[in-house]
């Protein structure tokens, strides 16, 4: 399983070269309070939003509002939320991004 540990300060774009395509991931929107985790419990904390599309695929731009420990599945990648916070640059996000296969089983590659 191979993953990538990334740091996407706010209103930057970074590119991530993966098998299943060139992952493009943005960071804004940071900002503390509630909302609901995966399990629908409501909690209080950082929050920020991931703007996310394969390089090439227009079609595959999404936008999800973020927060520690929110996995993402998209388009054969897993991103896992680490951390969200600041640095002496600007306010920021911590994410891995994981590939199963290493990225092997691209249909049609």
């Amino acid at each position: 399983m191979a993953s990538t540990t990334l740091v996407i300060h706010d209103g930057a774009m970074i590119n991530h070269p993966g098998g299943y395509g060139v992952l493009g991931i943005g960071a804004g929107n940071f900002n503390r309070g509630k909302y609901p985790d995966e399990n629908g419990v409501e909690k209080r904390g950082a929050t920020a939003g991931l703007w996310l599309v394969i390089g090439g695929k227009p079609e595959t731009n999404a936008f999800y509002q973020v927060y520690p420990g929110k996995t993402i599945d998209f388009e054969g990648y897993q991103i896992l939320v680490r951390a969200i916070g600041s640095d002496r640059r600007s306010m920021c996000v911590r994410i891995e991004v994981v590939e199963a296969d290493g990225g092997k089983n691209v249909v049609g590659a």
